[in-house]
């Protein structure tokens, strides 16, 4: 489960004051959470996002053959992983 702050917490995090955070609830520019008590805590994602910190992945591929024989073999599946997107590969021979 994801990390709630509290607005004291986010606020410091992100060098903006208490009514900083509730006008940008308001306008919608940042998701807040609400308790059953009606307290408002923020994501941890939303704070990483909004310092350009969002937690991005990288798909890295790997192309393996078994001799250096098949080193043609081993040339396509780089082919073959390129036309699907994948700019890093590991390769093995």
């Amino acid at each position: 489960m994801e990390k709630l702050l509290t607005i004291k917490e986010a606020k410091l995090l992100l060098g903006v004051t208490t009514h900083t955070i509730q006008e940008w609830d308001k306008k919608g520019l940042i998701r807040v959470v609400r308790t059953p008590g009606g307290r408002q805590r923020i994501p941890e994602s939303e704070i990483l996002r909004l310092r350009g910190e969002e937690n991005k992945r990288e798909v890295l591929g790997y192309a393996r053959v078994s001799s250096q024989s098949q080193k043609d073999d081993l040339e396509r599946q780089i082919e073959l992983i390129k036309s699907r997107g994948v700019d890093n590969i590991l390769t093995d021979i």
